[in-house]
């Protein structure tokens, strides 16, 4: 079960596409040939119109909001979570177990983070009516950002 988790988080970047709004800063490597471009902590990331296009084609109804709220909620604070996070790099101070203890610890604030997602969205699943389950297969994925490295990492 653990293997299968960590195998979809792996690929599911490259699954599906991160709407990421990216900068214009370019940077060649040393060899000139490769093309590095980064993501920086002040950017935004376009799940909003994705939330509201799957609360548009959700149609809830009153009692069913809480249940968005919560779900609503989940995806912006993953969001916040990635972007509040410092890049990944090495650290002259810290021994290499230790960076990859910090670099642990990341991953595993946003695997907690996906979780709260998950059990937000069986929530909001199960008041849902058939219908509104059926767009949800279609759409709920979509308002999750999917993201690779932190920002500004390398």
């Amino acid at each position: 079960m653990r293997s299968s988790l960590w195998s979809t988080l792996l690929f599911l970047p490259a699954l599906c596409h991160a709407q990421v709004q990216l900068s214009n800063t370019v940077s060649l490597a040393p060899s000139g040939t490769e093309r590095v471009m980064s993501i920086q902590p002040t950017q935004t990331v376009r799940y909003a119109g994705d939330l509201n296009q799957l609360h548009d084609g959700l149609q809830l109804t009153d009692a069913q909001q809480p249940a968005w709220a919560g779900y609503s909620d989940s995806v912006k604070a993953y969001s916040a979570l990635f972007f509040s996070e410092t890049p990944l790099s090495a650290h002259q101070t810290e021994s290499a177990p230790q960076q990859v203890e910090r670099m642990a610890t990341k991953l595993q604030n946003r695997l907690d983070s996906i979780r709260k997602i998950e059990r937000k969205a069986q929530t909001l699943y199960a008041v849902l009516n058939p219908q509104q389950q059926k767009t949800a297969d279609q759409q709920l994925m979509a308002s999750i950002p999917v993201f690779g490295n932190s920002p500004g990492a390398r």
